[in-house]
């Protein structure tokens, strides 16, 4: 049940990873982003939930049981994780696709609901998870495969906040980011990314909002079967 969305929300995850383990290249520019400012602010946080819209090229995503997307096309999609007790994984997971479709994980079961044929297939465990949090050693892995390493300085084109903004590349997947940190916080709030290298094109994803809390109510992961829907279990599977 690996969909191609939650593919999409991995390399989200390391996006929020990457900016972590940049090295500020120009330490004269006013004013300054440290990674430990924003280390210590993700430590707080347990938390992620981002928006915007996802959209990758037939041959990047395939036809996929879970989702299509054709040359062109892309889809909004919403995504709430919360960490495990350790903040190595996610223990409770939410995605919600702009076609209607949901996947939710919660208490070990996983659910995902097709709104074309209107049915809920249950599983044992986690069918989708954060299998890498973004915290500690995991850090340190990012960068041996991160390059082109750049951090411009600006405002925020909607809140006219202090930020910087970090480019990075990944050549052997054949993907580039743009992310883009709040200097108040030290958080990043938007982040983009592409299935090429020199960041060219529309977005394969391009998320907008990326919040981040203490801890997300229970309440958003439990999952309430639509009315009319049949359900398929597939716990003996």
């Amino acid at each position: 049940m690996k969909s191609k969305i939650t593919k999409l929300a991995a390399a989200a995850v390391i996006i929020v990873a990457v900016v972590l383990t940049v090295t500020i290249l120009d330490r004269t520019a006013t004013p300054t982003w440290a990674i430990d400012d924003t280390v210590k602010a993700l430590n707080q946080f347990n938390g992620i939930y981002l928006s915007g819209v996802v959209g990758v090229p037939i041959e990047k995503i395939g036809r996929g049981e879970d989702l299509v997307l054709r040359e062109g096309e892309n889809m909004s999609v919403e995504y709430w994780m919360q960490a495990n007790e350790e903040r190595t994984r996610s223990e409770n997971y939410r995605i919600e696709a702009g076609d209607g479709t949901v996947w939710s994980v919660y208490n070990s079961k996983t659910y995902k609901y097709d709104p074309m044929s209107n049915t809920v297939q249950v599983r044992s465990g986690r069918g989708i998870e954060m299998s890498i949090w973004p915290c500690g050693d995991y850090l340190s892995k990012v960068q041996e495969f991160m390059q082109d390493w750049q951090v411009m300085y600006g405002k925020d084109t909607v809140t006219g906040r202090d930020c910087a903004f970090i480019t990075l590349s990944n050549p052997s997947q054949g993907q580039s980011w743009w992310v883009e940190i709040d200097l108040e916080t030290n958080l990043p709030v938007r982040a983009k990314g592409w299935h090429n290298t020199r960041r060219e094109g529309t977005p394969s994803m391009n998320f907008q909002r990326i919040i981040f809390f203490e801890k997300l109510p229970d309440e958003i992961f439990e999952f309430e079967i639509p009315e009319g829907a049949t359900v398929i279990d597939k716990r003996q599977d």
